[in-house]
């Protein structure tokens, strides 16, 4: 009898990655295969199959999946664009003639070491401390549903999101107590008032268990609530005995190893990328916040191009796979 295939839920629980749970998201098309328990899931943008992470599948299954996903987007004559790549999907796409671009890496830090201990952790103590004095609380979602509290949590999202300005990019829309099996979540609260909100997953990214996949306060929200959030989703864990934690994707201030391009698309490449990401929407800010929890580990993430040249097509279709838009 055939073994049924897993859900996405317990794929994306049992070996996903940092962004491997947008797979969820109802915008995205799934792609499977009966010789192989995983999935793939892709946006379709101008006939570029763009997909979020690797093949969600046991690793031994990557290439196979892969290939078979190249098979069936060469039958539509679409292209395929690969973003946030690990290490090894990328040494997979090398033998098969893909341009691979190293654009940031996967940060991962240890919570038995107390970021707010010694005197690296003095600056991070003093934004803590700024935030308790503030009257920021923060706690544990646990127990029944709270539909006042989850409105609440919604509201400071939206809030969150019409405060941006500028040049913005992301992965898609919060999700916040979609799909709960797997999920933690830490509230920020000041005199009984939502205003921050953090997520935590459960995922097989690089022997980590647990992923920080969203972190947010709304614009009233006091100065470091951001911080204390993180510190005390990590106090948790360390209380648990957990020794690894994924932090998720810290962007890189200039792109690092390019292979299978020319020099004029490498150095045009790197001129866009530091012009855009780092310049103009100061996404290397997002590792800078990171590293204030002493990142212990940092694994390369690639953007993966099917075709050997670099079209338009594809870097229209990566710019609205993760929703470039301009704020005013």
């Amino acid at each position: 009898m055939t073994k049924p295939l897993s859900t996405a839920l317990d794929l994306i629980r049992q070996y996903g990655g940092p962004v491997s749970h947008a797979a969820l998201d109802p915008s995205h098309t799934i792609f499977r295969t009966p010789d192989v328990d995983g999935l793939i899931s892709y946006l379709l943008v101008c006939r570029c199959a763009v997909v979020q992470g690797d093949p969600i599948c046991a690793p031994e299954n990557k290439a196979k999946l892969a290939d078979a996903f190249a098979d069936y987007c060469a039958g539509k004559g679409w292209s395929i664009l690969y973003v946030t790549a690990t290490a090894s999907l990328q040494a997979y796409a090398r033998e098969r003639g893909y341009v691979s671009l190293e654009f940031a890496n996967l940060l991962m830090a240890d919570p038995q070491d107390d970021p707010e201990t010694g005197a690296q952790g003095r600056h991070l103590r003093q934004h803590l401390n700024h935030a308790r004095r503030a009257g920021v609380i923060v706690r544990e979602y646990l127990g029944k549903p709270d539909a006042q509290m989850e409105a609440q949590s919604q509201a400071a999202c939206e809030a969150w999101e019409g405060g941006r300005h500028g040049l913005q990019m992301y992965l898609g829309r919060p999700r916040l107590f979609d799909d709960r099996d797997g999920r933690r979540w830490f509230i920020a609260e000041q005199a009984g008032k939502v205003i921050g909100f953090l997520s935590m997953l459960r995922v097989g990214c690089t022997g980590c268990q647990s992923l920080i996949n969203l972190v947010f306060s709304s614009p009233t929200a006091p100065l470091y609530t951001n911080e204390l959030m993180v510190a005390t989703a990590l106090g948790a864990l360390r209380e648990e005995g957990v020794g690894s934690v994924c932090m998720g994707v810290g962007p890189l201030e200039a792109l690092g190893r390019i292979e299978g391009c020319g020099a004029i698309a490498e150095f045009l490449s790197r001129k866009l990328y530091l012009l855009f990401s780092t310049k103009l929407m100061h996404q290397h800010e997002k590792t800078v916040f990171w590293e204030k929890f002493r990142v212990t580990q940092r694994e390369p993430l690639y953007l993966l191009f099917q075709t050997p040249r670099i079209r338009l097509r594809e870097v229209y279709a990566l710019l609205r796979a993760l929703h470039f838009s301009v704020k005013g």
